[in-house]
């Protein structure tokens, strides 16, 4: 009993760590945390939001930064990431 409600904590915790993670703000250790970011991209995130400034959707920082796709796109979506104080992006793309 004490395995199953460890591991329904750590899974209420680990959903609300990608709760509503502003691409455009995030710490390199918040974008780390991310489905579909690692160390390398998170870096590559930072220093080309910080050299071009913020980024405007998820087309553009697929465009500009080396390593996001379109899986890492989906898996960003799905966590939802946002772009400045906008709401979610829809996961399925609908507006």
């Amino acid at each position: 009993m004490k395995k199953l409600l460890a591991l329904f904590v750590a899974l209420l915790l680990s959903i609300s760590v990608f709760a509503s993670v502003n691409l455009n703000t995030a710490s390199l250790k918040d974008l780390e945390k991310l489905p579909g970011i690692g160390k390398k991209t998170a870096k590559a995130l930072v220093a080309e939001r910080e050299a071009n400034g913020p980024f405007t959707d998820f087309k553009d920082l697929s465009k500009r930064v080396k390593g996001v796709g379109k899986k890492s796109v989906e898996k960003l979506k799905e966590a939802g990431a946002t772009f400045a104080d906008e709401a979610p992006a829809p996961a399925d793309g609908a507006k």
